[in-house]
């Protein structure tokens, strides 16, 4: 099943009680390991994502950071736009999808940060909603909201890297729970196999950042 919330990001905010914190298996899917995880106070689940790779981890990152492939490998992007650099390493975005009718297409704007460890060769990206006036919602898009969207990278070898992502949101609008969190489990699977995909197409250099590691 082709999966159509890429609306549905975002990663847990920690603070719950230890049950509420508690990851369970869903499944593996194309190496992927997928958990789903009990949000207290909330019918939405959070979902997780994990597995080894064969991919250089620089080119993952470049992946991950270049805004005009950004619609190549998620699905149902129709626009991935840098609204304005707030500080090094941090970006104002504009993300939007479209959705299968009758489901309204969805939009966020957030702030994009990536972090970089060059001692553990690890590397972070975190998406968070915010309000700005640079882009007011519309009449054609439902503003989501994304509590946060984590990734990790962990560089194995050179040509191995581990992939973690870990999401939860509230979609907004009218879309039910039950029906959020049937088709957002195939999220992270997808997902990462489209980023692995992406980068392995050969036409990318490793971000420049990552030249040393």
């Amino acid at each position: 099943m082709r999966m159509f919330v890429v609306l549905v990001m975002g990663l847990l905010v920690g603070g719950h009680a230890q049950a509420a914190e508690a990851w369970s298996l869903v499944g593996v899917y194309s190496g992927v390991t997928v958990e789903r995880k009990n949000m207290a106070g909330s019918d939405l689940f959070a979902f997780r994502g994990e597995g080894v790779f064969a991919a250089p981890i620089g080119l993952l990152v470049t992946v991950l950071k270049e805004p005009s492939i950004a619609t190549e490998w998620v699905d149902l992007m129709t626009e991935h736009t840098v609204l304005r650099t707030v500080a090094e390493h941090k970006n104002l975005i504009y993300e939007s999808y479209a959705l299968p009718w009758p489901i309204s297409d969805r939009d966020y704007v957030m702030f994009e940060l990536c972090g970089y460890d060059p001692v553990q060769k690890v590397f972070t990206i975190d998406y968070e909603s915010v309000e700005d006036a640079a882009k007011p919602p519309d009449s054609g898009h439902v503003r989501a909201v994304a509590f946060r969207t984590f990734w990790r990278l962990d560089k194995i070898d050179d040509t191995h890297t581990k992939i973690v992502v870990e999401v939860f949101t509230d979609p907004k609008g009218l879309l039910p729970s039950w029906l959020i969190n049937i088709i957002q489990k195939d999220w992270p699977w997808q997902t990462i196999t489209g980023l692995v995909k992406r980068a392995n197409q050969g036409d990318l250099k490793t971000d420049p950042m990552l030249v040393e590691w």
